[in-house]
């Protein structure tokens, strides 16, 4: 995911803690509240994840990583002491037992206990030839990380944290890996350049099929999401986003359309029931959007709902997560976060 820091918000909002939630209805949407100031450490912020107790926030100029409780948004901790290794932590992920963070510029990985915010181990070392380790995921088995910019990736164990293998992107039919997802059996590997996104095998490494061609629609790939049936691909040029059959790699469907209101997308989300896309439009910020689509196949029409303005103080959203009835939305540009609430359980199927 790229990022590109700006101005803060031009919205007025109280300069520590937890601004007030804004009453919704039907007609005006989710019930928002902005999560801001400078006990959450929010410095450059680039990933969130969630287990569904905690949300978890990446710091990367603050090298550091914020715990939030998901029901309050109250913090929880700020982990920025040097024995967690964080040196510009890019990206996360939460499988439910560890948090694991990339620390882009440490050319490691921190491993944290998810329900304590314990530290477990830093990752690094010859042994696991991690260099640049900007992107990472984990199915609660397999965790694979990103190296070398993107020519590489290693595999380590999820309940050991052992080295396991590196494989090279080349072997996977791509020149780089601009994203990753994974579910229980495949990790997924976007490669913008060549248009085109790997199915692998999660536990072997190994080469599943090279989606590509026309037929899927892949226009600058630069975010993935699955839920284990279906993979959701957010294109940055077409303003679209593709979705293929987990277990076949077959095309599924496109989405796109100005109702939708996608205009760069920079991360994208689902729980198996909806879709949660941010947009950040071109000029820079000018979209600040977060639509919300059904996830079923044989939906049709629009979106369910179009998210955007300033009450829901959206700036540069760059990463976006989801728990129970709350989607949160990292902003980038002003350091805060946004929490939709719907008052109601948004559950996988």
């Amino acid at each position: 995911m790229k990022f590109h820091p700006r101005a803060t918000l031009a919205i007025a909002l109280a300069l520590t803690g937890v601004l007030g939630a804004v009453s919704a209805s039907a007609a005006t949407g989710p019930t928002v509240k902005i999560i801001q100031g400078e006990s959450y450490g929010f410095n450059v912020v680039t990933a969130i994840a969630s287990n569904g107790a905690n949300v978890w926030v990446a710091n990367s100029s603050g090298n550091s990583v914020t715990e939030l409780d998901a029901s309050t948004g109250a913090k929880v901790r700020l982990l920025h002491s040097s024995k967690f290794g964080f040196v510009g932590p890019a990206q996360l992920s939460d499988d439910g037992t560890h948090v694991w963070v990339a620390n882009d510029a440490g050319n490691s990985v921190t491993e944290l206990m998810a329900s304590t915010g314990a530290l477990v181990s830093v990752i690094k070392g010859s042994t696991y030839k991690l260099h640049g380790t900007n992107l990472i995921t984990s199915n609660g088995i397999d965790v694979w990380i990103s190296n070398s910019r993107g020519t590489t990736l290693a595999e380590v164990s999820a309940t050991t944290g052992s080295f396991v293998k590196d494989v090279k992107v080349s072997s996977l039919g791509l020149q780089k890996v601009d994203t990753l997802s994974s579910d229980s059996t495949h990790l997924w590997a976007v490669d913008s350049t060549a248009n085109a996104v790997a199915e692998v095998n999660a536990g072997s490494g190994s080469l599943v099929k090279v989606l590509k061609g026309a037929a899927y629609r892949f226009d600058g790939p630069l975010a993935i999401t699955t839920d284990g049936t279906h993979v959701w691909v957010a294109n940055e040029r077409s303003n679209s986003i593709t979705e293929v059959n987990a277990k076949t790699g077959t095309f599924v469907r496109f989405i796109h359309g100005k109702s939708f209101a996608l205009d760069v997308v920079t991360a994208i989300a689902s729980n198996g029931s909806e879709i949660w896309a941010t947009s950040i439009g071109i000029p820079l910020s000018s979209g600040n959007a977060v639509t919300e689509i059904n996830a079923s196949p044989l939906s049709a029409g629009g979106p369910v709902a179009v998210f955007r303005g300033a009450k829901y103080g959206f700036d540069y959203p760059n990463a976006i997560t989801y728990i129970g009835g709350r989607v949160w939305v990292a902003n980038g540009g002003s350091n805060t976060l946004t929490e939709l609430w719907f008052g109601r359980q948004i559950t996988n199927r």
